[in-house]
């Protein structure tokens, strides 16, 4: 059994309670400026402590550094309206921050909070918590949480998990990967907190009869993506049709374990792509239709994928070294190379500019352009130690 310290486990009782019961406010400061210009300003969290660096993209200047109490190890953003959400696995609550009005509102939640997704024109946000799973209205700021746990009598500490959480936004349906068993939960957030969730079992569907790992749901239900606990294949299914497509073994060494990545959708839900640490890729082309996926190698060890400039070139990112790829023709491909890994990739709304940060040397930010695939001038992040998660208000993807 793997453990996770960043996938989760899910949900028992609903707990339905009024913003008084549950949350706190802290007035916002008067004189602060508004931090809500989506394009604009990027927001870098602190491996190593509690701070959030705010970066002006434009100006390439240090804004300020916000800090929450707790380490921001899981911290999301709305697309369409000016709220952040950042959470903690070592902490049993929740801070929204709303940009413009600088006001901090903090929930107490039943477990800690592993992964958020805010739902487009709404004020809710999913959680997948430790054992549970649920949905918060931030507008009155009321949590329901489903009534039943993801948990295991393997558990051997609190920070273990046993299962991933894939949202798809539009929809607003919950997918369950189970880590133990080959089976997906599913259930609607509109859905009581107390109805059955739905079982999907893949057993002698797939290679393996250990679980899932991590995986993403586009926006519609139109499909999902997930990879095997034991880190060996790729998987697409299309719930309405119970099709299923499969990577086939990603693996070509057999003394080492080599997990796969998180995979990837394009914004258009045509080009599926998974990887692993290994360097082996997979890509399907849904609208090709063709059922087998093309597959190739980069000769460096690949951690995040994304994609960008209208969804023509792969950004693959990792162990030194960062790629950009076309998606149709894999020969056509320019690296980077440099002695640090990768720590995230954000990819700017108008999908020009990729933006990562590197566990090695000054804290910073650093661009490439997508379109001519060269690299632009690095931009300091002051007030974080190890440059972390990298979030914007606005994105070119379906998948953060």
């Amino acid at each position: 059994m793997k453990r996770r310290d960043f996938v989760l486990s899910a949900a028992s009782s609903m707990a339905l309670a009024h913003a008084g019961a549950w949350a706190s406010a802290t007035p916002a400061a008067p004189a602060a400026p508004s931090l809500y210009e989506p394009t604009r300003y990027v927001f870098v969290a602190d491996k190593m402590s509690n701070f959030i660096s705010v970066i002006d993209l434009i100006s390439g200047k240090h804004v300020e550094s916000l800090d929450f109490g707790i380490r921001p190890h899981v911290f999301e953003m709305a697309r369409d309206d000016a709220m952040m959400a950042v959470a903690s696995p070592e902490a049993t609550q929740i801070c929204f921050f709303n940009l413009k009005t600088r006001e901090t509102t903090r929930m107490k939640l039943p477990a800690p909070v592993y992964q958020i997704f805010f739902v487009p024109q709404s004020k809710l946000v999913a959680l997948g918590m430790r054992d549970c799973v649920g949905m918060i209205d931030y507008d009155e700021f009321t949590l329901k949480v489903f009534d039943r746990k993801f948990d295991s009598p393997n558990r051997k500490t609190v920070l273990d998990s046993f299962y991933f959480l894939l949202f798809s936004s539009f929809s607003q349906s919950f997918w369950v990967l189970d880590e133990e068993k080959p089976r997906i939960f599913h259930k609607y957030g509109k859905d009581s907190a107390k109805s059955k969730w739905d079982e999907i079992d893949f057993s002698g569907r797939i290679k393996t009869n250990r679980g899932f790992d991590v995986g993403i749901a586009s926006p519609e239900d139109y499909l999902l993506t997930m990879t095997t606990e034991d880190g060996n294949e790729g998987l697409v299914y299309f719930p309405e049709s119970d099709k299923l497509l499969s990577t086939g073994s990603m693996r070509t060494t057999t003394n080492t374990y080599k997990p796969m990545l998180m995979p990837y959708i394009d914004f258009y839900t045509k080009n599926v792509i998974f990887g692993n640490k290994e360097g082996q890729m997979a890509h399907f082309d849904l609208e090709s239709g063709s059922d087998k996926p093309e597959r190739f190698t980069v000769d460096f060890s690949p951690r995040f994928i994304r994609s960008g400039w209208l969804e023509s070139t792969w950004v693959l990112a990792g162990d030194k070294g960062i790629m950009f790829q076309s998606l149709k023709d894999p020969a056509d491909r320019k690296v980077f190379r440099f002695v640090a890994e990768v720590t995230n990739v954000w990819v700017t709304g108008d999908s020009k500019t990729a933006l990562i940060t590197i566990d090695e040397g000054y804290p910073q930010i650093i661009p490439y352009d997508i379109r001519t695939r060269e690299r632009l001038k690095p931009i300091l992040t002051p007030g974080v130690s190890m440059a972390n998660i990298i979030r914007m208000s606005s994105n070119n993807s379906i998948c953060y």
